[in-house]
């Protein structure tokens, strides 16, 4: 792993213990631009993806006062984001399980599935011990993570078809670039978005489907649900 992707790592940690999950705080710590901080993000490879470079290294340590070294995993006190942490929304003593709910609804990783719902009930619960709760989701309220089920292609090999997908619904708007479980025309989406001047462009994985666009005329059918943040594919291997 080179420097530029550990520092990547450690800034989402950043974003995820000290900036409730969103870029948009982050941004705010770093007095950055919510843009430029959502494409230091990027995964390498990603168009326009911005690596980390030492001034800026710098700056978010001064900004988050850390000692010297800590983006780049050199630091003693590398650990320090975790000491003393306590998750969102649960307060036990690391013995007890963390519940998140498994929601009766399926989002469309293809051409949409309709929705006529005024609610959504809850199918089940997936439990987790706090410890591993805590390693994977971070200071996220577990008040506002919901699973869903991904439906269709469109979003593969991200996404499968099938697969569990962690929503936090707490980010109901858009958070810079990512994975979102939206509505739009009463169908339930999994899509990337991305922002590009006043509109958004909704992306697939899949490059079989083509990109489209959302204008501010089409936005008022538009609403975000939540950003998803966790897939957990689901293969099966069958014996004869």
């Amino acid at each position: 792993m080179n420097r530029y992707e550990i520092r990547r790592l450690n800034l989402i940690r950043l974003r995820d213990e000290f900036c409730d999950g969103k870029i948009v705080n982050l941004a705010k710590k770093l007095n950055k631009d919510q843009g430029f901080v959502s494409r230091l993000l990027y995964i390498e490879g990603k168009k326009y993806k911005k690596n980390i470079a030492d001034k800026l290294v710098f700056d978010i340590e001064k900004a988050f006062n850390l000692p010297r070294g800590w983006l780049d995993g050199l630091s003693d006190d590398n650990k320090m984001v975790n000491q003393g942490n306590n998750l969102a929304g649960n307060e036990n003593d690391g013995n007890s399980g963390v519940k998140i709910e498994v929601l009766d609804v399926k989002a469309s990783c293809g051409n949409g599935i309709i929705t006529d719902r005024e609610f959504v009930s809850v199918l089940r619960s997936i439990e987790f011990t706090h410890d591993f709760a805590m390693k994977i989701f971070g200071k996220r309220s577990t008040e506002y993570i919901k699973v869903i089920t991904a439906k269709g292609d469109s979003m593969m090999p991200t996404i499968k078809s099938g697969a569990n997908v962690f929503v936090d619904t707490k980010i109901n708007y858009f958070d810079g670039d990512g994975v979102y479980v939206f509505v739009f025309d009463n169908e339930i989406y999994i899509k990337r978005l991305q922002m590009t001047g006043t509109e958004i462009i909704v992306i697939s994985d899949n490059a079989i489907y083509e990109r489209w666009r959302l204008d501010k005329q089409l936005m008022k059918n538009f609403y975000i649900q939540g950003k998803v943040f966790i897939g957990q594919n689901i293969d099966y291997i069958y014996f004869d």
